[in-house]
């Protein structure tokens, strides 16, 4: 019988600098991988490793929407087991406020540099057998609100493009799966929170989810479940992790 363990594997973390992705790179390393962290800021990046368990992680700092880095990085990072992309940004902003610059800029983080970093991971040189890939997106690819149309778009982009993938990429040994976070208590919450400034209205979107605000970790195990050998016949699934949020 498998457990949920994640030995002798190397694990690539997108948007590891705070948030889900830090977390995600730390309950990685508690589960025994090597942890290869990357984000823009290398300083917050080697604050996620301080918090790792075991030895061999590696920082490795950029901006994961620029094609150049990207290259950059998988060829340093060459024969991974798995990849969280939890990179991702979520200003609000209204409809009849948006720039060109506001969606371009959401949707190369959230959406289209998932798909160059799967470009590079779908060829069997630069990543090890039996690869699997999770990508954070979130309920909103399901369930709307106002202010938020391009991040709900961009994680609706996502959520489609890793069943996509998963068909595609299932005959090459790699599984493609992502999770679905509500409201979890993150940097990019807060900041949302502030952004509405109607305490109000937080406690009304708060009520749709049963079982409160959820932390980091919540959603990092999860994560984990999908990265190990232990979900080895799940393939193209969105799962939520969102303390209820989608049940009613």
């Amino acid at each position: 019988m498998n457990c949920i363990n994640l030995h002798h594997k190397r694990i690539l973390v997108t948007g590891a600098s705070s948030g889900i992705g830090r977390a995600c790179a730390i309950c990685a390393s508690q589960l025994g991988a090597e942890v290869i962290a990357t984000g823009r800021r290398l300083d917050a990046l080697d604050e996620t490793l301080a918090h790792c368990e075991g030895s061999g992680h590696q920082s490795i700092a950029g901006d994961i929407t620029s094609p150049e880095f990207v290259k950059a990085l998988v060829e340093r990072t060459r024969k991974i087991d798995g990849l969280v992309h939890a990179a991702g940004v979520g200003p609000m902003c209204p409809v009849g406020m948006l720039t060109e610059e506001h969606i371009d800029s959401v949707m190369r983080t959230n959406y289209y540099s998932f798909l160059e970093v799967m470009k590079y991971y779908s060829k069997s040189k630069y990543r090890n057998p039996h690869f699997s890939v999770v990508a954070v997106s979130s309920v909103s690819a399901s369930s709307g609100w106002g202010g938020v149309v391009v991040y709900c778009g961009s994680k609706g982009a996502l959520s489609s493009s890793v069943r996509a993938l998963a068909m595609e990429l299932a005959p090459k040994g790699i599984r493609v799966n992502a999770v679905c976070p509500s409201n979890i208590k993150t940097p990019m919450y807060v900041a949302g929170a502030s952004d509405m400034n109607d305490e109000t209205a937080l406690k009304e979107l708060l009520k749709k989810q049963p079982l409160g605000l959820g932390e980091p970790e919540q959603v990092a195990w999860p994560v984990c479940f999908l990265l190990s050998d232990a979900s080895s016949f799940i393939t193209g699934v969105n799962l939520p992790v969102d303390g209820g949020y989608l049940a009613q």
